[in-house]
């Protein structure tokens, strides 16, 4: 039985007719999967997108508990930890209190 089986996937392996790949056809494959993933759009793992109304409002005017959860809205110049957790809603809030960016993280 086991030669049977092993009979067959060598025929099998005989009659692809796959060429080996030369290293142009490697770099052309990856310079074409690298342009598609850079005009992908990144994932919106934080809801970033339902919050972009709140881009140019008063930082203190924005009502946190509509904010998922573990969001940070950061002070213009303020430290925060650089650990990265892609569900996190990071704002931004600029020199004049504003919301100046968001970001995941």
């Amino acid at each position: 039985m086991k030669r049977l089986l092993l009979g067959a996937l060598l025929a099998l392996g005989a009659c692809s007719n796959d060429e080996p790949m030369t290293y142009r056809d490697l770099d052309r494959l990856a310079t074409q999967q690298q342009r598609e993933a850079i005009g992908r759009p990144a994932p919106d793992t934080c809801q970033m997108a339902a919050h972009q109304s709140l881009i140019g409002q008063d930082g203190a005017a924005i009502d946190r508990s509509a904010l998922p959860a573990g969001a940070r809205v950061i002070c213009h110049q303020c430290a925060v930890t650089l650990d990265y957790s892609a569900e996190r809603l990071n704002i931004q809030l600029g020199a004049d209190g504003k919301v100046e960016s968001m970001r995941c993280g």
